[in-house]
């Protein structure tokens, strides 16, 4: 242990290596002592991302020569103040979810360590506190997976501004998706899902959705039952589902209505090109809207909605030692809702 701070020297930190595909477990990775303005966490649970497979895939990883702690989606508690933090917004022992430095993003490219360990230094300015209620499994997703997702069917799908009388159609029902299948339904939308896995779209229908398709069945009933919607939302941005999305969103009749402006909303990361007629475009007059992550507002509502029970989070936790096993599951589309992994703290 540190006699000046009474915090440990050295913790269980799973690694990125440039070139390596899996997570290195250094057992006496050091614990960087906070600066000024941040702020040592004992982490509380730190949720897999999707991203993080991206990145180890090598689609970004590849380029990136640093070696760090992965995890960017963190809930965890003060156990040490650096210089001019104040203690009000930074209470020891208290439970915080804490705001991306990079959305989305692994955390090393801005030269930090994550949350795939014991303790994180993060700042001051990141934290946000978790109120009754909420476990610490539900705040670390909503530290990423949950604020994106909102801003994505909020703001993005414009459904804050009202989402009576919509339909909405949300592809890839994972650790975003059924969150905003929640969304979407609280902002009054009527919701459709889509999603591979029989499991996954059995999940949309218990939290809401009133039909949930296959792509075949999707297929068909856009064909033979000319269904359409107001909105998509797409999580796997592929190119199948890209096309599956306009196709939806599409108006039948075959006349243009010009104040009629279906919304495709892209939130995902894909390596995939998507394309699209600009003919095609013009004639079915969809608006393409992009979406990354949220803001601090955002985190407050969304940690409020889960106070509440409007919204849940479907989490299952694991030790931080398995989280190679859960990056495996993620490749394999075997996770079901979000998966965290929860440090075992041997320092304690």
């Amino acid at each position: 242990m540190n006699p000046a701070t009474n915090q440990p020297k050295t913790m269980l930190g799973a690694v990125f290596h440039p070139g390596n595909t899996d997570l290195v477990l250094d057992k006496k990775h050091p614990v960087r002592q906070p600066g000024k303005g941040e702020v040592l966490l004992k982490v509380a649970a730190a949720g897999v991302c999707h991203t993080d497979v991206f990145w180890l895939s090598g689609a970004i990883g590849s380029i990136d020569p640093n070696t760090y702690i992965m995890g960017h989606e963190i809930s965890g508690t003060p156990v040490e103040l650096g210089e001019d933090v104040d203690p009000k917004t930074a209470q020891i022992g208290k439970l915080y979810s804490v705001l991306s430095v990079a959305p989305c993003v692994t955390t090393g490219i801005l030269g930090q360590d994550g949350g795939y360990a014991e303790f994180v230094t993060v700042r001051a300015s990141q934290l946000v506190e978790v109120p009754a209620g909420v476990s610490k499994e539900e705040a670390a997703i909503a530290s990423d997976a949950g604020v994106t997702a909102f801003n994505a069917v909020k703001v993005a799908a414009g459904l804050g501004q009202g989402g009576q009388g919509k339909k909405v159609l949300i592809f890839g029902i994972g650790g975003l998706g059924h969150l905003a299948v929640q969304y979407a339904k609280h902002f009054g939308a009527t919701v459709y899902a889509c999603d591979i896995k029989p499991d996954a779209r059995k999940l949309a229908l218990e939290l809401g959705a009133v039909e949930a398709f296959d792509l075949l069945t999707l297929d068909k009933k856009i064909k033979e039952e000319n269904f359409t919607v107001d909105i998509t939302i797409d999580f796997p941005v592929t190119s199948q589902t890209f096309a599956f999305a306009s196709s939806a969103l599409a108006d039948k009749t075959g006349k243009l209505d010009i104040n009629r402006k279906p919304i495709a909303v892209v939130v995902g990361l894909s390596e995939e090109t998507l394309t699209f007629s600009s003919l095609n475009a013009l004639l079915t007059n969809v608006q393409i809207h992009n979406s990354l992550y949220g803001s601090r507002d955002d985190l407050v509502e969304v940690l409020d909605l889960f106070a509440k029970r409007t919204i849940k989070g479907v989490v299952t936790a694991v030790p931080l030692e398995k989280v190679n096993e859960v990056l495996d599951d993620l490749r394999a589309y075997e996770i079901h809702g979000r998966r965290v992994v929860i440090p075992s703290h041997h320092h304690d």
